[in-house]
């Protein structure tokens, strides 16, 4: 692991020294955004990545730890804001939580050595076969009677493991993943699985902080730029889910998982 952790790069000095306002601007509006997408359905990082890349002067690897930093602010403000509107989970987020912890490091370890095209590829598939089924049948996430659809913790605890070693891998899409996650194996009115989600999320996104940062994968000046939007982003998202109800995600969490699908499709 390299020494210095918290110094910044000479390519950042060259970038953040100088440069003019509306770069700032800019990567707190990315911010903002990302972090109410990011509340309400996942997906945030396809705006945070670019931004971070052509704005902030980093290349994808580093661009990848970097915007773990800039997005773990509004998981913050969001569990918060569910939390104190009464709209929790504890016993289902811990259950989830085990799991995915258990696969963020690995995830993380396969991000700092391996090329990620085939992971993005593969669940850009998904999200739109996914997208498709939910369009189709709607009532798999918004009925709040149904029973649990699926009755297996060892295909749960699969699943989940593998959504964490996936958020430590590349962390895009990870709101969409645990929703899906959650909505297989967990009958929940889908804002509770939102509160659910960025509860489990916000665990997620740390443990694989402190791995990029270990790793000397962190820029600590555009990821911080960029957080300062989603502190803001997150709570308005939270309150958007809370006023608007489960439609409002529902609607959300499908547009962006046709879009996180094509964008995961796209030749590069």
């Amino acid at each position: 692991m390299p020494n210095n952790l918290l110094a910044l790069a000479p390519s950042e000095q060259a970038v953040f020294q100088g440069a003019p306002w509306w770069v700032y601007a800019v990567l707190l509006l990315v911010g903002l955004i990302a972090g109410i997408v990011n509340t309400v359905a996942g997906g945030g990082s396809f705006l945070t990545l670019p931004a971070l890349m052509w704005l902030g002067g980093l290349d994808l690897k580093l661009a990848n730890g970097t915007n773990r930093i800039a997005i773990l602010p509004s998981s913050v403000t969001a569990v918060a804001t569910f939390a104190r509107h009464g709209v929790q989970d504890r016993r289902l987020t811990v259950r989830l939580l085990i799991p995915t912890m258990i696969g963020v490091p690995g995830g993380a370890l396969l991000a700092i050595y391996l090329p990620t095209i085939l992971f993005e590829r593969a669940f850009g598939v998904l999200f739109l076969l996914m997208a498709v089924g939910f369009i189709a049948k709607p009532d798999t996430l918004l009925a709040a009677n149904r029973r649990d659809p699926v009755r297996c913790p060892p295909a749960e605890i699969a699943l989940f493991f593998g959504i964490g070693v996936y958020v430590g891998f590349i962390q895009a899409g990870m709101g969409l993943l645990l929703l899906l996650g959650i909505s297989l194996f967990h009958a929940r009115e889908l804002l509770t699985a939102s509160a659910v989600k960025n509860a489990v999320g916000f665990f997620m996104t740390l443990l694989a902080v402190i791995a990029f940062v270990a790793w000397g994968q962190v820029r600590w000046a555009p990821g911080l730029v960029v957080a300062v939007g989603n502190i803001f982003g997150g709570y308005l998202g939270a309150h958007l889910s809370l006023r608007k109800g489960q439609r409002f995600i529902f609607t959300g969490m499908i547009l962006v998982m046709v879009v996180t699908g094509i964008k995961l499709l796209w030749p590069k």
